[in-house]
């Protein structure tokens, strides 16, 4: 996919460009409208993750039980990510430290009842999982500022990949020999 993207580096110049700008936009200039895209903003990046974490453990799961698990777990992200993007979600520190919560529950399970044996750093990253997200929806940790700072850094992010990615492979033009 990143061999198709070099082939056209015009093109990721100018979206690169234009979400630096909308992310510039929509938090200092407009913050009114960052205020109003924010919850589906951060509902769309949940569900994003959610997939991108779950989905290759669907592909080919270790056993029935963690199979049910990721399945409950890409339903628990579902329903979340919905719940931004209606914005109904009411505390979004519970939301998101339950998500991360539950990834971190099905490494820890996963690996007890898998039949290979877990690797020592999965089990302290499913272990630091469970922690952060106890941590962050036991003290309220994350804010309406907070999810401010995600929208722009959820904008400048790509919009900065894609920029350095179009410039590093614009080709000079050759100088035409008369």
């Amino acid at each position: 996919m990143l061999e198709q993207m070099k082939k056209f580096p015009i093109i990721n110049i100018i979206i690169g460009a234009v979400l630096i700008i909308l992310g510039i936009v929509f938090v200092f200039i407009q913050p009114e409208i960052g205020e109003n895209i924010k919850n589906v903003a951060i509902g769309l990046m949940i569900l994003i993750i959610i997939v991108l974490l779950v989905y290759p453990g669907l592909k080919k799961p270790k056993s029935k039980l963690l199979l049910g698990l990721l399945v409950l777990e890409l339903i628990i992200g579902i329903l979340v990510s919905i719940m931004f993007i209606a914005n109904t979600g009411g505390n979004p520190s519970l939301w998101i430290g339950l998500v991360i919560y539950v990834h971190g529950v099905v490494g820890l399970i996963g690996g007890y009842f898998s039949s290979e044996k877990q690797k020592m750093w999965l089990f302290f990253l499913s272990l630091l999982f469970v922690t952060i997200g106890v941590f962050i929806f036991a003290s309220n940790l994350i804010t309406n500022e907070m999810l401010i700072n995600v929208l722009l850094f959820m904008f400048l992010a790509p919009g900065l990949f894609l920029l350095t990615l179009g410039l590093l492979n614009l080709k000079k033009n050759p100088k035409q020999v008369e």
